[in-house]
C-alpha cells in the first residue's frame, strides 16, 4: 500500500500548489499563532501545514525506494497494455493487434500484475540464519575440503534440461514406433509418456551416478588426509579434521563401503546407457530398413511393369543398368541411415556423460555438507539484502527530504504574504525571517 500512499501524497500536494489551494492554509496557520508565541518559529518551530508534510513524508523514512521503483515500471507497463486495448476497443485500430499479440499482450498483463501486487503486498521476511550458524558452517566446508563447492548454476541447468528434453524427443519417435498399430490418440499419448519418463529416469540415474563417484573420491582424498594427520600426531590424539568434524556431526565416517554400494549407481548407468543405446540403434535401423525395403519393392514392381511393356531385345540392355543404379542407391541411402543414427547414438552418450559430469562436480559429501553451503548462501544473502535494502533506505530518505524541502521553500513566501495582507504584527514577520525556511533536516533532529 505505501506506493499509493506515495503516489497519493506527492499528486494531493501537486495538485494543492496548482489550484492555489496553500494559500487559505498559510491565512490559518498564521492566525494561529498567537500574541506572544513568536518566540517558538524564531527558535525553528513549523506551522501546521509544515507539521503535516514533515509527517507524511516521515512515514516513508524507513521503507525501501527500489520496490517504488519497480512497482512504477510494473505500472507503465500495465498502462500502456490498457491504453491501447481501450484505443483498440474504441476506434477499432484493428492493425494494433492480431490474435496471437492480444493473447500474449494479455498474458503479459497478468504476469506484471502478479509482480505488481507481490512488490505492494508481500512481506519481505528475512533469513533466520545468525552468525553463530555461519560460523559453524564454515568450519565444517573448511574442514572437510568442500569450502569451494557450489551447487548446479542456473546456466548449466538450463543447458541440461534442453539435453535432457532432446533426449526425450529422440526416445519418444522411437517409442512412437511401437504403437504404429494402434491409434493415432494411443500412439501420441503413450510414447510421450513413456519417452519422457525414460529420458527423466536416466537423467537422475547418470546424475547420481555422478554425486557417488565424487563421494567415494572424497572419502579416498579426506582418508589419506586424515591418515597423514595421524601419523604426524604419532597417534596420540584423534585427528584433528575427525575431531572438528565430529563435533558438528558425530555420525560423520570416512570407511570404505562394498563394491555394489560403491560404484553401483556407476555401473547401473553404465548398463543402462549402454543397453538403451544400442537397444535405440538397432530398433530405429530395423524400421528404416523396412521402410526402405518396402520402397525399393514398390520400385521393383513398377520395373518389372515396365520392362514387360519393353520389346524384349531391349529388356536385356536396359536391366543391368537400371538394377544397378538403384542398388547403389539404395546402399548409399542406408549407409546415411546408419552415419545419421551413429550421430544421434554419439550425441546421447555426450549428454549422458555431461549428466554424470555435473552429478560428480556440483554434489557434496553428505546432507550435513549441503546443509552447511545453503546456511552459508544464506547468511551471505541476507547480508546482501541488507546492504541492498540499506541503500534503498538511504535513497528513500534522500527523495522524501528533496520533495519535503520543496513544499517548504513553496509554502515559505505564501506564509510572508500572509502575514503581510492580514495586517499581522511585524514580530511574527520577523521572527519568520529569522528561522528562513523550515527543513526536513530539523524535524528529523526533533524525533
Amino acid at each position: 500500500m505505501n506506493w499509493f500512499k506515495w503516489h497519493a501524497l506527492n499528486i494531493g500536494l501537486f495538485w494543492r500548489k496548482s489550484f492555489g489551494m496553500l494559500k487559505k492554509k498559510a491565512t490559518a496557520d498564521v492566525h494561529e499563532i498567537g500574541q506572544g508565541k513568536e518566540e517558538i518559529i524564531r527558535n525553528g518551530s513549523p506551522f501546521g501545514f509544515e507539521v503535516h508534510v514533515a509527517d507524511r513524508y516521515y512515514e516513508f523514512w524507513n521503507q525501501d525506494y527500489s520496490s517504488l521503483v519497480k512497482m512504477n515500471l510494473y505500472f507503465i507497463v500495465l498502462l500502456l497494455l490498457g491504453v491501447t486495448f481501450a484505443l483498440k476497443s474504441a476506434l477499432g485500430i484493428t492493425f494494433l493487434y492480431n490474435n496471437h499479440i492480444e493473447l500474449g499482450a494479455a498474458v503479459l498483463a497478468i504476469i506484471v500484475t502478479g509482480l505488481f501486487l507481490h512488490e505492494m503486498l508481500a512481506r519481505k521476511s528475512e533469513i533466520p540464519v545468525d552468525p553463530e550458524e555461519y560460523a559453524t558452517a564454515r568450519h565444517w566446508l573448511h574442514y572437510i575440503c568442500e569450502k569451494s563447492r557450489r551447487h548446479m548454476p542456473k546456466w548449466l541447468l538450463a543447458i541440461t534440461f534442453i539435453g535432457v528434453l532432446i533426449e526425450a524427443i529422440a526416445i519418444i519417435i522411437i517409442i512412437i514406433s511401437w504403437f504404429a498399430n494402434t491409434t493415432r490418440t494411443v500412439e501420441l499419448y503413450f510414447g510421450m509418456g513413456l519417452g519422457v519418463a525414460v529420458a527423466a529416469t536416466i537423467a537422475m540415474t547418470v546424475h547420481h551416478a555422478g554425486e557417488a563417484l565424487y563421494k567415494e573420491h572424497h572419502r579416498k582424498v579426506m582418508w589419506s588426509a586424515i591418515d597423514h594427520e595421524s601419523k604426524d600426531n604419532n597417534d596420540a590424539d584423534k585427528p584433528l579434521i575427525i575431531r572438528e568434524l565430529k563435533k558438528i556431526n558425530p555420525s560423520i565416517t570416512f570407511k570404505k563401503n562394498g563394491l555394489i554400494r560403491t560404484y553401483g549407481p556407476v555401473i547401473w548407468a553404465v548398463m543402462m546407457i549402454l543397453l538403451l543405446s544400442v537397444f535405440a540403434f538397432f530398433s530405429r535401423a530395423n524400421l528404416n530398413m523396412g521402410i526402405i525395403d518396402n520402397r525399393s519393392g514398390v520400385s521393383e514392381t513398377q520395373d518389372s511393369e515396365f520392362f514387360s511393356s519393353t520389346p524384349t531385345d531391349l529388356n536385356d540392355s536396359l536391366a543391368v543398368p537400371e538394377t544397378t543404379a538403384m542398388k547403389a542407391m539404395e546402399q548409399r541411402e542406408i549407409n546415411s541411415m546408419y552415419a545419421a543414427l551413429l550421430s544421434l547414438l554419439i550425441i546421447f552418450l555426450i549428454i549422458n556423460y555431461m549428466g554424470g559430469l555435473s552429478g560428480y562436480k556440483y554434489s557434496f559429501y553428505n546432507d550435513t555438507s549441503e546443509h552447511c553451503y545453503k546456511t552459508v548462501r544464506n547468511f551471505e544473502r541476507q547480508l546482501a539484502k541488507k546492504n541492498k535494502k540499506n541503500e534503498g533506505i538511504a535513497e528513500m530518505r534522500k527523495i522524501a527530504e528533496k520533495k519535503a524541502n520543496q513544499s517548504f521553500s513553496f509554502y515559505y513566501p505564501l506564509l510572508i504574504t500572509a502575514i503581510s495582507m492580514e495586517d499581522m504584527r511585524d514580530s511574527l514577520k520577523h521572527a519568520l525571517n529569522e528561522r528562513g525556511v523550515f527543513r526536513m533536516k530539523s524535524y528529523i533532529g526533533n524525533q
